[in-house]
């Protein structure tokens, strides 16, 4: 009876492990999407500017690319430290393209719309990289490992060796497991995701 209880629990540790890194490594491949999404928001910004008058035209164009400098030079390298409520000076930039883009309305009707994307695209990436696996879900995984690794205690062996081996060996398997599921949880984190996007747009934005 013992031997079954155990046996469900270690078969229950397995389905809940594997969810959660499938859950994981799919965030990495969300987040890239992201940065491609925030990217092109910034770049349609610096298009929308080029019906502008002067010289909220050239003012615009140097925030977006400001922006996507921001981006890549100080907010990247500590985008898995930092919460989404500090990167200060991004958010003053989107908020100098919004007053921009307001008083030209008329002019560019759908310049309002596109620092409203880039604005979306900013708090959708900074969400992700805020992103942890819940302290719920790693109380399940690490009792889950114990309990998996226990039936390892209970198996008759005739000598010591062999069942040290064993319990080594699959206590090593699931401390690899959770290891990897830790390292990869932040999307952002141990450079991930690299600044590409924003790399590339810069280069497609003319200076002003």
């Amino acid at each position: 009876m013992l031997s079954a209880v155990f046996s469900l629990a270690g078969m229950l540790f397995a389905i809940v492990a594997a969810f959660v890194f499938i859950d994981v490594w799919s965030g990495a491949e969300e987040a890239r999407g992201a940065t491609y999404k925030e990217a092109e928001a910034a770049q349609l910004v610096a298009w929308a500017a080029n019906g502008m008058p002067e010289p909220d035209r050239a003012e615009m164009i140097r925030l977006s690319r400001d922006y996507l400098r921001e981006v890549v030079d100080q907010e990247w390298p500590r985008l898995d430290e930092v919460s989404s409520g500090e990167h200060a000076r991004g958010w003053q930039l989107v908020q100098d393209m919004h007053d921009i883009a307001a008083r030209n309305g008329e002019e560019v009707e759908d310049a309002p719309a596109v620092v409203e994307s880039l604005l979306q695209a900013r708090q959708e990436r900074l969400a992700l990289a805020d992103s942890r696996i819940g302290e719920a879900t790693w109380f399940a995984l690490l009792a889950g490992a114990v309990l998996a690794g226990l039936p390892m205690l209970f198996f008759p062996f005739d000598r010591a060796l062999p069942q040290l081996a064993l319990t080594a060996t699959v206590a090593s398997m699931i401390t690899l497991l959770l290891f990897t599921i830790q390292q990869i949880e932040r999307p952002f984190a141990q450079g991930r995701v690299p600044s590409t996007a924003y790399e590339e747009t810069l280069t497609r934005i003319t200076p002003p």
